[in-house]
């Protein structure tokens, strides 16, 4: 089953109890362009993408918690071969 993600944004998220961080999946969105969060069970994940995305380009991928290198975290992730493939051709590793 695919995470439905929330967009909010990061002062709206600092305002959930730790009960409603954990009861959704999150996606952040800073409007200053600084960063990117996905976060599911008040954790930063994301199966199909970078969980974190900096201004300048930069993305960091994360799966409950645990940052791993694209190649890592590609073959940790439930995707299909095909999804894999496009992933790879998308963010060039």
């Amino acid at each position: 089953m695919k995470i439905k993600y929330i967009n909010i944004s990061g002062e709206e998220y600092v305002k959930l109890s730790d009960k409603e961080k954990k009861e959704k999946a999150f996606f952040i969105e800073f409007f200053d362009g600084t960063k990117d969060y996905w976060i599911a069970n008040n954790k930063l994940h994301r199966e199909d993408g970078p969980s974190i995305v900096y201004s300048d380009g930069s993305k960091y991928w994360y799966l409950n918690g645990n940052y791993y290198s694209f190649k890592e975290w590609l073959e940790k992730t439930p995707l299909s071969n095909e999804e894999k493939i496009f992933l790879r051709l998308k963010y060039g590793n």
